[in-house]
């Protein structure tokens, strides 16, 4: 039976089409398989990329140096490594973290900063049982004492201290010469002028905040002192100058003055009521912290 050359060529088009059908089916079938094995090796590539970083053994607080005892090598996963991560020699003496930081946090360059602080030849250990104490601080905690008059003026002392150690009512605290000049002088102030006290504040983030401006100006008596002491630098003497200045002294010399003959009877009696007073509120919280434990 003779066939329809239409029904020829319908049947020629419709095998042409299934035929180049299969060969694009067949096209997409290679490229899925290819991209998907390729998926599969970049996976298997991740998951065994490995490199070695330093994470701390021990929780850190903010602003506490980091030494190379504080770290322990691992190996972490190439993903979870920050591009700023730092090795065991970009630790220095003088690194000190940012933030608080937890156990097993990868050190980077974000976290951590040099200090500046100044190793010198006039440096001291100080002890104060007379500063009005916040009830939580801590060793390694870094404070402003600030001096507060009866008027409400109120003069930083000494800014930016690590708490080395306390007690109850004692701080421990490595001061410069003239830091513990100006203390001197402010404790003498501060108790003979009814309603005034020397007290601490905490800073929140040390590692992230700088360090407060002194404001408080010892007396013309303190000045003369540091100036004919040969164990301050002439460093501190160039500082120590450049804060003092007339209007800020007056106005503490005045409200000394207004003390009258009475100043001494306060000193006593205001100096033992700030101890009982900081005695009774770390007390307090040392207790708390005891029975927590």
């Amino acid at each position: 039976m003779a066939t329809n050359p239409m029904q020829k060529k319908a049947r020629n088009s419709m095998l042409l089409g299934i035929v180049i059908g299969l060969l694009i089916g067949s096209i997409v079938i290679v490229f899925l398989f290819l991209q998907l094995t390729k998926l599969q090796k970049e996976a298997e590539q991740k998951e065994t990329a490995f490199t070695q970083v330093y994470v701390l053994n021990k929780n850190i607080k903010s602003g506490s140096k980091i030494t190379e005892n504080d770290l322990v090598a691992v190996q972490a996963s190439q993903e979870a490594v920050p591009s700023d991560f730092l090795t065991i020699n970009d630790i220095t003496s003088n690194t000190i973290a940012k933030l608080n930081l937890t156990v097993g946090s990868i050190l980077s360059q974000t976290l951590v900063q040099e200090s500046t602080e100044k190793i010198t030849s006039d440096l001291r250990e100080q002890q104060y049982n007379m500063i009005v104490l916040p009830r939580d601080l801590e060793v390694d905690d870094y404070i402003d004492i600030r001096l507060t008059l009866p008027n409400g003026q109120d003069y930083v002392i000494v800014s930016k201290k690590k708490i080395k150690n306390i007690n109850e009512d004692t701080v421990w605290l490595d001061l410069y010469e003239e830091e513990t000049l100006a203390m001197s002088n402010a404790i003498v102030e501060a108790y003979r002028m009814s309603g005034s006290k020397i007290y601490a504040t905490i800073y929140v983030e040390p590692g992230n905040q700088t360090g407060a401006t002194p404001t408080y100006v010892p007396s013309t008596e303190v000045i003369n002192l540091i100036n004919s002491d040969r164990n301050i630098t002439e460093e501190a003497r160039r500082a120590l100058a450049e804060r003092y200045t007339a209007s800020i002294r007056e106005q503490i010399s005045s409200q000394v003055s207004q003390a009258g003959e009475n100043g001494n009877t306060r000193l006593t009696t205001k100096m033992e009521e700030e101890i009982t007073r900081s005695k009774e509120a770390r007390q307090e919280y040392f207790e708390m912290l005891n029975g927590a434990m």
